[in-house]
């Protein structure tokens, strides 16, 4: 007997979810949904309600397109992202059994049967269904729930937002989910059922991170001295690299000390101290910390470099021309912390 194929466009209510992350510099972070290689599925099933009683139905994909472009928004500020609905995951009634099965729609290039029904295209777009049929003894409702899998490229996001304000940006998306089903009471009409999904994207977005400072230099002072003057001064250098993304650049500010009390003093005790400066060497601003033990310009210092990866600059601790009067044979030491931050 041949199959007599019907082409119906049955509805039922849509569904809304949102799928939250968190985009900081160019790490993506995804709240409620569960990435599998290059694809995104939400945590949250569909359940849609209604649907007809059948004892044998096909799993499908979207009727509506797969590849869309989902718009993403904060304020004035929007973004273009492409977005592919990938394929489907369905919460089957239990106890079924599979057969094979084919009709005029294409085969999807994924199909897997088991407690979780899975169908999906890894390639081309457009609707495709599963290769095997779920069977059942008596007509039941055929699934439960369903969820989206989609695939959003990370790389492009990143690009799109690069250069965009601080925000929360978001968008909605629609599309329709279709199975085929024999009707009840017949194994020869089979429809297709639509399931209309609604589900928005939205991305926490900050633009600059800092994920890592690298210092290199031991903070040894090797003195030298000048015989005729009778001083002594001493240079030290501290290589330093910001790793991250950087919208603006990167700033840093001297902290947990007395503004006047930079100075080496001896490490066994004595009663003498040396002031010592640390100045920066590629700041844009603040070049200059200290000054003979002094603090300037609030210990505060500021590197512009807009779109960077990585920022390298030098500090240079030093002492100038010391009277030896004033120096012990002793050995002086002192230390200092630095508070970094990303530039807004």
């Amino acid at each position: 007997m041949r199959y007599l194929l019907l082409l119906c466009l049955l509805t039922v209510n849509a569904h809304a979810f949102t799928i939250n992350g968190k985009l900081t510099g160019e790490k993506l972070e995804w709240y409620n949904a569960s990435n599998n290689g290059e694809y995104l599925t939400p945590n949250y099933w569909f359940k849609p309600a209604r649907l007809p009683e059948t004892k044998k139905w096909v799993p499908g994909t979207y009727t509506s397109s797969t590849n869309l472009t989902i718009e993403l928004s904060s304020g004035r500020e929007r973004v273009s992202v492409p977005l592919t609905l990938s394929g489907v995951n369905y919460q089957p009634n239990p106890a079924w059994e599979g057969d094979w099965y084919s009709d005029i729609y294409p085969s999807c290039d994924e199909t897997t049967m088991m407690g979780i029904i899975t169908v999906k295209r890894t390639s081309g777009s457009g609707f495709c269904i599963s290769d095997n049929s779920l069977n059942y003894q008596k007509a039941v409702v055929p699934f439960s729930a369903v969820q989206p899998i989609i695939k959003l490229d990370k790389s492009i996001l990143i690009a799109q937002l690069k250069g965009k304000k601080k925000g929360v940006y978001s968008g909605t998306v629609s599309a329709v989910i279709s199975y085929g089903f024999f009707a009840k009471g017949s194994e020869t009409v089979k429809t297709y059922r639509n399931v209309p999904i609604t589900f928005s994207v939205q991305i926490s977005y900050s633009p600059s991170v800092l994920s890592r400072i690298n210092v290199l230099g031991n903070g040894h002072i090797v003195p030298k001295y000048d015989t005729t003057a009778h001083t002594v001064s001493g240079l030290a250098g501290f290589k330093v690299s910001a790793l991250g993304y950087f919208e603006n650049g990167l700033k840093f500010v001297l902290i947990n000390k007395a503004i006047d009390d930079y100075n080496l003093k001896p490490v066994s005790g004595g009663s003498t101290s040396i002031p010592y400066n640390i100045s920066c060497q590629g700041c844009s601003a603040g070049s200059q910390l200290v000054e003979q033990g002094k603090v300037l310009t609030d210990g505060k210092a500021e590197i512009h470099s807009p779109g960077a990866s990585l920022i390298p600059f030098t500090l240079g601790v030093s002492y100038d021309n010391i009277s030896v009067k004033n120096v012990e044979e002793k050995t002086y030491a002192d230390h200092f912390t630095i508070m970094f931050e990303v530039s807004l």
